[in-house]
């Protein structure tokens, strides 16, 4: 009887099984089982390209003596300048091979993104910050200042300013983004500007490039003297919402009038006789496009909200012309999305 006791009381004040804490099983990481290989090719060509600009900048600086003039060393930026651009082609590619192949995927989105970082943003910056110190010194290739904190920290803040474009490209766009802007001057386009320029200061002492002589005659020294400015001007555009038109949506997507075909055959020829001096004019007009289209739609806002005001004064509906959102008579001006292509971030 004592024993029925004990195993009733014990029974009674054993802990029951939902009484213990629930083991929770650990989620193991995703496996990446299959990756795109057609696609991925094509924009590790991207990084390998990058890379070989950056070694060739690296070399100039191995192989030149100290205080050695720009001349000797111009071969090897110039090939820097190249091996970018053809990394540019390789990641507009790479895009359309994945959809091509059907061979789209998160995995090469991401190694797109981290390609471009070094390609886009690595390179120009590293490529600009060299140019720009051969010519601080105290020497005959003096153009600047000595002011080595604040080159250091132009180049810095091109290079995180692309970290955040890349960044917020990644979370903003989707699948059903179109394809005609883009929020924020896209690393390709940065990195254009910033090869451009130098390429077109690798053509001051060449004989050859009767064009750029022409219009700047010698005067070739403000490229090396506004480049901090244009390196922290371009990573502020990066991460700005200003909207940049997709170019080659643009030009092959869309009709244009004859004076536009024409001026485009204009810029061919330009580019088959000087390309540093076509892709300078091509990359500075893009940006300069941009922003001033930008500044175009706000003065137009601003004067659509005025006339709202006007016409809303006396019965508060936005101006009751149909263009107000809501009741503040904002009007509804188009806003593309951000495409979500690897090859255009």
């Amino acid at each position: 009887m004592w024993k029925g006791l004990q195993l009733q009381w014990w029974a009674m004040t054993a802990p029951r099984l939902e009484d213990f804490p629930t083991m929770r099983r650990r989620r193991g990481l995703r496996r990446l089982k299959e990756v795109p290989v057609a696609p991925s090719l094509v924009t590790l060509g991207n990084l390998f390209f990058g890379f070989l600009a950056i070694a060739k900048v690296a070399d100039a600086l191995q192989t030149a003596q100290p205080g050695a003039p720009f001349t000797s060393v111009v071969g090897l930026f110039e090939t820097a300048t190249i091996l970018i651009f053809v990394a540019m082609v390789l990641d507009a590619l790479d895009g359309r091979v994945a959809r091509m192949t059907g061979q789209t995927s998160a995995f090469g989105a991401q190694l797109d993104s981290l390609c471009d970082m070094v390609t886009f943003g690595l390179a120009p910056a590293f490529l600009g910050k060299v140019l720009i110190d051969w010519h601080a010194q105290v020497d005959g290739n003096s153009l600047l200042a000595l002011s080595p904190k604040l080159y250091y920290s132009a180049a810095a803040v091109y290079v995180l300013c692309a970290a955040l474009r890349l960044a917020r490209f990644n979370v903003e766009s989707g699948e059903d983004d179109d394809h005609s802007s883009f929020r924020g001057l896209p690393t390709p386009g940065a990195a254009a500007v910033v090869v451009s320029l130098v390429a077109l200061f690798c053509t001051k002492h060449d004989p050859q490039a009767e064009l750029g002589r022409m219009i700047f005659g010698d005067r070739f020294d403000w490229i090396v003297q506004s480049m901090p400015l244009v390196l922290v001007v371009l990573g502020v555009l990066m991460v700005s919402p200003v909207r940049f038109p997709h170019a080659l949506h643009t030009i092959m997507q869309k009709r244009h009038s004859m004076p536009f075909l024409a001026g485009l055959v204009v810029l061919i020829v330009v580019a088959a006789l000087e390309w540093q001096f076509a892709l300078a004019v091509v990359t500075g007009g893009y940006v300069l496009y941009g922003v001033g289209l930008a500044g175009w739609r706000l003065l137009t806002r601003r004067s659509f909200d005025g006339e709202g005001d006007d016409d809303g004064g006396e019965d508060g509906d936005g101006g009751g012309d149909g263009r107000g959102d809501d009741m503040t008579g904002e009007p509804r001006l188009p806003h593309p999305r951000a495409t979500h292509t690897p090859s255009n971030n």
